[in-house]
């Protein structure tokens, strides 16, 4: 392969790493366009809950994370990206999940998972974008809420929240 082939390989490795991280960001502060964004709108998704269009995925997701969860976040890692071509990829990546979630009576729960996505990704006017993501669930558990903002924890002077009043996009670190 040549040097230029590796660099623009490199290039596409990376593309497909930022488009990750941002679909993470996205769906941890329920930014619905940027969850798109991570989508070519033709794509698809198979989440076992919901098994279709990807875009429709995503009208879908943002409001029952809304709806029904506290707080959210993902994290991903153990990441294998395999370049088929120019413009294909397929991947596997690990993913880290906890959410807290409130039943009728205000009782929260803590709801951690570990999944993994199977995606395959498409560069599309030379914008890679998933094509198509299946998850697969590895294991999950459900305990007591335990989330403290008293004592120490009272001194950290920036919380996380949803949305575009994230210290995130202040920063300019989310498009």
């Amino acid at each position: 392969m040549s040097l230029s082939k590796r660099i623009q390989a490199v290039a596409d490795h990376q593309a497909i790493l930022d488009q990750m991280a941002r679909y993470c960001q996205a769906v941890d502060r329920c930014d619905l366009d940027l969850l798109k964004s991570t989508f070519h709108p033709d794509g698809v998704v198979d989440f076992g809950i919901f098994a279709g269009n990807a875009w429709d995925f995503c009208d879908y997701d943002i409001p029952f994370i809304e709806d029904n969860l506290v707080m959210g976040w993902h994290r991903f890692a153990t990441i294998d990206i395999q370049l088929q071509s120019e413009t294909r990829a397929l991947a596997e990546s690990y993913m880290l999940g906890n959410a807290a979630a409130s039943f009728p009576d205000g009782q929260l729960i803590n709801c951690p998972d570990n999944m993994r996505y199977l995606d395959v990704w498409e560069k599309r006017d030379g914008v890679w974008r998933m094509y198509s993501r299946d998850l697969v669930m590895d294991w999950n558990a459900c305990w007591p809420y335990s989330g403290r903002s008293d004592g120490v924890f009272a001194a950290y002077q920036r919380q996380g929240c949803r949305g575009r009043e994230d210290i995130a996009y202040q920063l300019k670190l989310v498009p």
